[in-house]
């Protein structure tokens, strides 16, 4: 009775090793990638709100400054860890001119570069932000 049951041990004994073995990957493949989707989800919610304190700074300043407009928005990205160098920010009035109560469009363009390239392809990022400017 006893040595039927050390022959099967011996013969299942590289059982669980060989399963945790095999989970360990997808667990790490799992994690990882809500990981990326966290930080991509984070990544659009930064220049989304950039591209709104951008608007926000042309209503203030009438839009008659896209340099400054763009400083801002540059200056709100940089400060939540990424790469401004990757980013492009275009300021356009959409009713011809930036004088209030007419509109300014921010758009803020991000190329967005994933830990493992080879695995995950890089989408584009376009965040946009439009509002009026209001004379008082």
């Amino acid at each position: 009775m006893r040595l039927g049951t050390h022959t099967r041990w011996r013969r299942q004994r590289g059982q669980a090793l060989l399963e945790t073995a095999l989970m360990i990957i997808v667990i790490f493949m799992v994690v990882f990638f809500v990981f990326e989707l966290g930080w991509l989800m984070y990544t659009y919610s930064v220049m989304a709100d950039a591209a709104n304190e951008g608007v926000r700074y042309a209503i203030v300043h009438s839009g008659g400054d896209p340099a400054g407009t763009e400083a801002k928005v540059r200056a709100f990205a940089t400060t939540s860890m990424h790469n401004v160098s990757a980013m492009s920010v275009v300021v356009t009035p959409l009713d011809i001119t930036y004088t209030p109560p007419n509109r300014v469009r921010v758009t803020v363009t991000y190329i967005y570069i994933p830990f493992l390239p080879k695995f995950i392809t890089a989408p584009t990022m376009h965040a946009y932000a439009e509002g009026r400017m209001v004379a008082q």
